[in-house]
């Protein structure tokens, strides 16, 4: 088996995703694996193929000219721009795992390698974030395609946390100052991490060479004219405003935004009840409970209670896990204002029961 290599270069921001996808749609069960590579000449925003539109600030986007590309595998709003270097690995599905944690192993093991060639501790955590420390320094995602297996990642060399949380559509600015705070503490670039001086060029040759030294020689090349008509036509339909509005999901009361694996920022209104959360590997780790006036509120005096009640609140739900049990446990002794901050949490966090 050898390894095909396409290095694209510098495309523009809509064959960078088209790209991944043609030389899926276009591979059979006899080809060689494909590792091709790729940098966006502008900046955009991309988004998962089963993700609302409405997760992202259209007015910002729109005013700023910043173009949004729905994928075809999953995964929330991303940034992406020219400081990095995106990879994918595809393969005919019948020649990797259908075990999704051997999958990433296998198609994400030398991607970590690469990272460790640039002088960084990497490590695959909980399934594929490649990440230093606790810090994650690769977006990742699989998905398949036709007959094929693509497993993407990128190469950081630098990250504008602030245009990333700008592009979010949050429902508040306590949420959003959140979700800043925590993407800084938790998600880094080559550069964050001491290696400013590594560029693309770098980059791609440590990856080619782990993934050569896993799935066998590789020989570099052009896209084949089956494969550059699969890409054509992938760049067809993600520009059309059809494929951009998605499958069309119901909304929720609720706003979710996941930091790495493990950490997420959850918010949600319920019965009057407004309340933001950040979870940490299973454990809430902080609280806001506020009283909201809508439509919906309770009367008067049940929101002087439930602000009256809040610091009680907020402090009985920090370092409980969050699970239904849990927090009803940890709730249970505060009366109605504690049975209603427990279904903003459970409508914050999907809770069927």
């Amino acid at each position: 088996m050898a390894l095909r290599v396409i290095d694209a270069g510098r495309v523009s921001p809509l064959r960078s995703q088209a790209l991944w996808h043609g030389i899926a749609s276009a591979m059979t069960d006899g080809d060689d694996p494909v590792l091709s590579l790729c940098i966006p000449s502008d900046p955009y925003v991309g988004i998962g193929y089963h993700r609302r539109l409405e997760e992202l600030d259209l007015r910002h986007t729109g005013r700023r000219r910043i173009r949004v590309i729905r994928r075809r595998i999953g995964g929330g709003p991303v940034w992406l721009d020219s400081d990095q270097l995106f990879f994918q690995l595809t393969a005919p599905a019948g020649k990797v795992s259908p075990v999704v944690s051997r999958l990433y192993e296998d198609c994400l093991g030398p991607a970590v390698d690469a990272f460790r060639s640039l002088g960084l501790d990497a490590r695959l955590h909980a399934v594929n974030d490649i990440v230093v420390g606790d810090r994650k320094i690769s977006g990742t995602g699989a998905g398949r395609i036709a007959d094929a297996v693509t497993v993407v990642g990128n190469v950081i060399l630098r990250f504008p946390y602030e245009q990333m949380v700008e592009v979010l559509a949050l429902p508040c600015e306590e949420m959003r100052a959140e979700v800043a705070r925590l993407m800084r503490r938790h998600v880094a670039s080559l550069s964050d991490l001491g290696r400013p001086d590594v560029d693309h060029a770098q980059a791609a040759q440590a990856l080619v060479e782990t993934y050569t030294s896993w799935f066998g020689p590789s020989v570099h090349g052009a896209l084949r004219p089956e494969e550059e008509r699969e890409v054509l036509r992938w760049e067809d339909r993600m520009s059309s405003p059809q494929w951009l509005r998605g499958p069309g999901l119901p909304e929720r009361p609720a706003r979710t935004v996941k930091v790495r694996a493990g950490l997420h920022v959850a918010w949600a209104q319920h019965d009057g009840v407004e309340l933001l959360t950040t979870i940490t590997d299973g454990v809430i780790t902080r609280a806001r409970v506020r009283a909201r006036d809508d439509a919906r509120s309770p009367t008067d005096t049940d929101r002087a209670v439930l602000l009256a009640a809040a610091p009680e609140l907020e402090k009985a739900l920090v370092g409980a896990g969050a699970t239904a049990a849990s927090a009803r446990e940890r709730l249970g002794a505060h009366g109605d204002p504690g049975r209603r901050v427990g279904e903003a949490l459970s409508a914050a966090l999907g809770w069927r029961d």
